[in-house]
This record gives C-alpha cells, sequence and structure tokens, in this order.
C-alpha cells in the first residue's frame, strides 16, 4: 500500500503532528528521520488508545415517542446516540412524516417503536427506503408482551356518527385494533427496558455490560414507582374516574381505578352531543368525582362539563409529549400520582 494514499481521520491526524525529541536522540539520529520515528511511534500509540477506549462510531437509536425516548436514552447512557423521530411538542396522533424524517430514519441503527398500530405511518416510511439503502433494524417494545391487550372500553358503545375527519388511522376505529397506550403500565415499561438492553446488546456487543448495569438499575427505580403507585392508590376511598380519551386503560387496570368513561371517543374528533348526555349519566350513576383533561388536549370541553355536572376536573398526562430526557417517565408517572392522590385521596 502506498502510504501518502493513506487518509487518516482528523483526531488521528492532530495526535501526528511533530513531537518533541530527547536531546539524546537529536544528536546520533538524521533529523528527518528523527521526525518520522517519533511521528510513527505518535501516531501508534494514539491509534491504538483510541480503539483500546471504544471511540468508533456510536449506535443511531432512533426512537419514535417520548416514553421510549425515556427509557432508551436511559439505558444506552453515553454508549449510544439516542435521537425522537417526533418532535417533544407532537403526539403520534397528529404526526405526519417530513423528508428529513426519512433521511434519519434512513442513518438510524436500530429504530424503536411501540407498535399496535401507533405509529402506522412508521411503516410507510420504512417501505418507501426499500430499495434505496439496507433496511433499518426495528424493535418494537410490545414484542413478547402477553398479557391481555384492551380493544375498547365496556361502558360506553363509540356514537356511530363520530368518525375521524384527519386522514389518520386511530386505535378506536375497530375492536381488531388494540389499545396501544401500553406505557401507562410500569409493569410494561418493565418490559420494554428489557427488549431495549437485548436489542443495544446485539448491536453494540462491545459495551453490553454497561447496557446492562443501566438497565438493571432503571429496572429498579420502576419496581419503585409501581410500589409507590399501588400503595397509594390502594388507599383511595373513590376510585372512579373519566378521562380524556382512551389512554388509560393500562394504568386503570393495574392499579384497581374504576374507568368509567372517555370525554372524547375518537381521538381529534368532537363528541356528539347525545355522546355526552349518555356520558353524563354515566357520571351521575357512578359517582364520579372528578374527570380528567390531558396537556395535549384543549381543556375546555372538560371544564364546561365539569361544571354541568358538577364535579372537579384535573389534568392527567398521557406522556405523548414533554421533554426528551432520560427521567421524562418517571418524572410524569409521579406527577399523575401526585394530582390522582390530590383528587381521589380526600
Amino acid at each position: 500500500m502506498d502510504p501518502a494514499r493513506v487518509s487518516l481521520p482528523a483526531v488521528f491526524r492532530a495526535s501526528c503532528r511533530r513531537p518533541p525529541l530527547p536531546a539524546s536522540m537529536s544528536r546520533t539520529v538524521p533529523h528527518g528521520f528523527r521526525w518520522f520515528a517519533a511521528s510513527a511511534m505518535a501516531c501508534f500509540l494514539g491509534v491504538a488508545s483510541l480503539y483500546s477506549a471504544g471511540t468508533g462510531p456510536k449506535p443511531r437509536i432512533l426512537t419514535t415517542i417520548t416514553p421510549i425516548f425515556s427509557w432508551a436514552s436511559a439505558v444506552a447512557g453515553t454508549n449510544a446516540i439516542v435521537e425522537n423521530l417526533l418532535p417533544a411538542d407532537v403526539g403520534p396522533h397528529a404526526f405526519q412524516l417530513r423528508p428529513s424524517d426519512l433521511r434519519r430514519i434512513r442513518q438510524a441503527d436500530l429504530i424503536v417503536a411501540n407498535g399496535l398500530g401507533l405509529e402506522d405511518w412508521l411503516d410507510k416510511a420504512i417501505g418507501s427506503n426499500r430499495g434505496r439503502s439496507k433496511a433499518p433494524r426495528v424493535l418494537r417494545v410490545t414484542e413478547g408482551w402477553n398479557l391481555q391487550l384492551i380493544h375498547r372500553l365496556p361502558i360506553l358503545e363509540i356514537d356511530p356518527a363520530a368518525k375521524p375527519t384527519d386522514g389518520h388511522h386511530h386505535h378506536d376505529d375497530d375492536d381488531s385494533t388494540p389499545n396501544p397506550h401500553v406505557w401507562l403500565d410500569p409493569w410494561f415499561a418493565r418490559h420494554a427496558v428489557s427488549n431495549l438492553v437485548a436489542a443495544f446488546r446485539a448491536i453494540d456487543p462491545a459495551n453490553a455490560d454497561s447496557y446492562q448495569a443501566r438497565a438493571d438499575a432503571y429496572q429498579s427505580r420502576l419496581a419503585s414507582l409501581d410500589r409507590d403507585l399501588r400503595e397509594s392508590i390502594d388507599r383511595f376511598p373513590s376510585k372512579s374516574i373519566v378521562t380524556y380519551h382512551d389512554a388509560f386503560p393500562y394504568f386503570a387496570r393495574r392499579y384497581g381505578l374504576d374507568l368509567v368513561g372517555v370525554v372524547e371517543e375518537v381521538p381529534s374528533v368532537e363528541p356528539s352531543p347525545r355522546y355526552l348526555a349518555s356520558l353524563s349519566k354515566v357520571i351521575r350513576a357512578r359517582g364520579v368525582r372528578v374527570i380528567f383533561t390531558e396537556p395535549q388536549f384543549d381543556p375546555r370541553l372538560v371544564r364546561q362539563l365539569s361544571k354541568d355536572l358538577g364535579v372537579a376536573f384535573a389534568e392527567l398526562d398521557v406522556l405523548e409529549t414533554g421533554p426528551l430526557a432520560p427521567s421524562f417517565y418517571e418524572d410524569g408517572m409521579r406527577r399523575n400520582l401526585g394530582t390522582l392522590r390530590a383528587m381521589l385521596a380526600k
């Protein structure tokens, strides 16, 4: 190989600048050879130290929604680059792919999605890339989740007149599509983290132990979160709730809450007067004390409904949007616990 044709990365070139020589060498070795020998040694030591430190390209992980970003970044630490496809203030129901998103999908080493129909646009994006580049690896964190999936609330039937008008598929459209909001069950979060660490270890075995150590620590925090939720909610004298949309059935099932109904039976479709009248009857009959809105939706309808019925209203976060941080999931779930405690524990 012609040494003149070898191009070193910039970090290597920087380490190969002419080094100072010991005085003994400068007196006995010709100048040109002295510089070459010392430079070669410096380059060798620099390259060896870089590889031994594992400074090669880090795996690029692309998550779809904020809770998954939170889990993935907590497990990845500094060993991988984790980015979220959706902007922090855009939920999966309203998201529309842009050309820049397709580029990010092509560049990812691993795409981590929820599944259960939440990201139908992802399948289309991967299909559009087929044949243009290597197919990205995709992990759906719901894979292997064996507990019964929930398809529909049993209390109220959806008004047949209510149909989505935004052109997107919704999990409420038919009985065959399960509710995708499994991340609000901390037991599911633990399952998702197990899937994540297995995938990270597979694509980056050199850092397998680091991923596993962080996953184990995070699993312990999730177990503590689950314990705090259960111990608090078990003591609530009132457990009947109404939420803004059908996002909390897994959470309610896990902790024994009575999820009486939802205000907006199809996301982004305003409920009909007939549906609201039926919901109001159920709220009165069940003695519901609070209706919960969500930060991702306009609260005016819930505010008016609570006023008409003489019940309280408060905000529960479905965690579909929010700051992209490793602590986001735990912080959001504990905020929700504080809200539930304030509204139901008295």
